[in-house]
C-alpha cells in the first residue's frame, strides 16, 4: 500500500470490506474471552476514572440531556441519547490513565469503542453476543486505519491518536449495531459513508503534552472520539449527507491530515483484540518498563529508599525530550519520569491516587524524584516503538554498591499478558468509593452469557444491573 498522486483507490474500500467481515461473523471462544477481559478491564478503569473531579463535572453537564434517550449515563441515575452517554463514558474511562493501549498506534481502543457500543447497545437493545461483535469489528477498524495512518507520526503531528483513530472505531461498533439491530448484515458501504464523517470530526490536540497545566481536556479526548463516532454512524444512515470515500488513502485522508505516509496493512487471521496491552500502573504507557525495572532491581520494592543515592533511567530520546518534566498537575505527574520513579518507589506501584493533586507536592515523593536523572540509550532506542516500550533503571546506593535492571516487554503486554485476577485487583481501593461495585461482580456479569447491552449499561450507572444488585 502506497500512497501518490491522489492516494491508491481502493484501500479504503478494501479495509471496509475486512472490517465488515469481521462484523458479520461469529465469535470464537477466544475471541469472547479476550472482548470479557476488555470489557472488565473498560469497566473497572472507567469507575476509577468517575472517582477524578473533572469525569465528574462532565458527567454532571450530562444532567441537561436527561431524557433525551436510552442510554444509561456512568455512575448516574439518568438516560441520554447514545452519543452524550458516550462521551461521559469516554472520558471516565481515559482519566486514570489506566485505559488498555494499543501499542503500534499509540491509542486507547477500549476508551473510545467500547463507550461508544455500550451506549448504542443500551439504545437498540442488543445481545451481550451482538454486543461483542460490534466491539470486535471496532477495534479492528480502529487499528487498522491507525496502523495505516501511523500512531508516533499522528502524535508528532500534533494529534491525539485516541480520539482521531477512536472515532472509525467507535463509528464500525455503532453502524454494526445499528444493523444488528434491523436483523441485516454490516454494509461496507455504510461502513465506508460513516468513516467519511468520522474523518471531518477529528479532536484531540497534543499541546495538552507540552504545557505544565491544562492538561486535563486530554481525559474528554477519547469522550469525543466515543461521540464522534456515533455521530458519525447516524449521519452514515442519511443518504442526503454524503461524505468522501478516501477516507485513508485521499489527499486529505486520514494519512495525509493527520499520519505519515501510508502504511502497508495486511489483515491476518487473528483479529486486533488479541493485540492490546493492559495497564497495570497509572502512568504513561512508556514507563511500565521503567516500573517493572524498579521492582526488579529492589527486590519487589523492599529495599529503603533512604538507601538510593542516585536513580537513572535509560530509554529513547523521546523521555529526555517530552518526559523530564517537573509535575504540576495530575496529568504531568503521570507523564513525568522523575515523578513516576518517586510517586512508585515511595508509595509502590498500585497506588493510582499518588498522582492525584493532593500529592503533587509530597515530599516523600519529590525527594526521590530528586535523585532521577535520564539517558538515552541507543540500543533500548532501536527495541522501542512499535514493538517494544523497554527502558532500563540503573540504581546507586549510599555504600557505593550499585544494581541495574532492563526490562522490554512490561507485565501487561501481548508478551507478558496479565491474567484475569490481576486484572480484577486494579478495582482494589474502589471499595472505599460510594455506588462503585467490585471487580469479581462486574465478572460475573460479563461472564454471563444473558447479560445484555442494557444490563451492562446500567451496571455502569447505577451500580447494579438489571439482574442482580452487585
Amino acid at each position: 500500500m502506497t500512497s501518490s498522486g491522489t492516494g491508491s483507490v481502493g484501500v479504503t474500500a478494501r479495509l471496509a470490506e475486512h472490517v465488515a467481515a469481521v462484523a458479520n461473523s461469529a465469535l470464537g471462544a477466544d475471541d469472547v474471552e479476550a472482548i470479557r477481559r476488555l470489557f472488565l478491564d473498560n469497566f473497572i478503569v472507567s469507575l476509577w476514572g468517575s472517582t477524578r473531579p473533572a469525569a465528574g463535572r462532565v458527567r454532571e453537564w450530562s444532567r441537561r440531556f436527561a431524557g433525551t434517550g436510552r442510554s444509561p449515563v456512568l455512575q448516574s441515575d439518568w438516560c441520554t441519547e447514545a452519543s452524550v452517554a458516550a462521551l461521559v463514558h469516554g472520558t471516565a474511562a481515559h482519566s486514570y490513565e489506566l485505559d488498555d493501549t494499543h501499542d503500534v498506534t499509540t491509542s486507547h481502543p477500549g476508551s473510545v469503542v467500547i463507550p461508544a457500543a455500550l451506549a448504542v447497545a443500551a439504545e437498540t437493545g442488543a445481545s451481550q453476543a451482538d454486543l461483542f461483535r460490534a466491539v470486535a469489528a471496532g477495534y479492528e477498524a480502529m487499528v487498522v486505519i491507525g496502523t495505516a495512518a501511523g500512531g508516533l507520526e499522528t502524535v508528532h503531528r500534533g494529534f491525539h491518536p485516541t480520539s482521531v483513530f477512536g472515532a472509525f472505531g467507535a463509528a464500525t461498533a455503532a453502524v454494526s449495531l445499528h444493523a444488528y439491530r434491523d436483523g441485516q448484515l454490516v454494509d461496507p458501504e455504510i461502513l465506508v459513508a460513516a468513516w467519511g464523517h468520522a474523518l471531518s470530526q477529528p479532536s484531540g490536540s497534543m499541546q495538552f503534552s507540552v504545557e505544565p497545566t491544562g492538561g486535563e481536556v486530554k481525559r474528554v479526548h477519547a469522550g469525543l472520539g466515543a461521540r464522534n463516532g456515533v455521530l458519525a454512524a447516524d449521519f452514515a444512515l442519511i443518504p442526503q449527507l454524503t461524505a468522501p470515500r478516501l477516507v485513508v488513502e485521499g489527499t486529505y485522508g486520514v494519512a495525509a491530515s493527520f499520519g505519515g505516509p501510508l502504511r502497508e496493512v495486511t489483515p491476518g487471521d487473528r483479529l486486533r483484540i488479541h493485540t492490546i496491552s493492559y495497564k497495570p500502573y497509572s502512568c504513561c504507557r512508556l514507563f511500565h518498563s521503567t516500573i517493572d525495572a524498579l521492582a526488579e532491581v529492589t527486590d519487589g520494592f523492599t529495599i529503603p529508599v533512604e538507601r538510593i543515592t542516585e536513580i537513572v533511567v535509560g530509554g529513547p530520546q523521546l523521555v529526555a525530550d517530552q518526559h523530564m518534566t517537573e509535575a504540576e498537575s495530575t496529568m504531568t505527574a503521570q507523564y513525568s519520569c522523575p515523578y513516576i520513579v518517586g510517586a512508585t518507589l515511595a508509595y509502590g506501584p498500585t497506588r493510582y491516587d499518588a498522582y492525584g493533586e493532593e500529592f503533587l507536592r509530597d515530599e516523600r515523593i519529590l525527594a526521590i524524584a530528586a535523585k532521577v536523572r535520564f539517558e538515552v540509550d541507543s540500543d533500548l532506542e532501536k527495541r522501542y516503538y512499535p514493538e517494544h516500550f523497554a527502558s532500563s533503571v540503573r540504581l546507586r546506593f549510599a555504600d557505593g554498591s550499585s544494581a541495574s535492571a532492563t526490562v522490554i516487554d512490561s507485565v501487561g503486554t501481548v508478551a507478558a499478558p496479565m491474567t484475569t485476577p490481576q486484572l480484577i485487583a486494579k478495582g482494589a481501593g474502589l471499595a472505599a468509593r460510594d455506588h462503585v461495585p467490585d471487580g469479581t461482580r462486574i465478572a460475573a456479569l460479563l461472564w454471563d452469557d444473558a447479560t445484555d447491552g442494557r444490563d451492562l449499561a446500567a451496571l455502569l450507572a447505577a451500580g447494579h444491573s438489571t439482574k442482580e444488585q452487585v
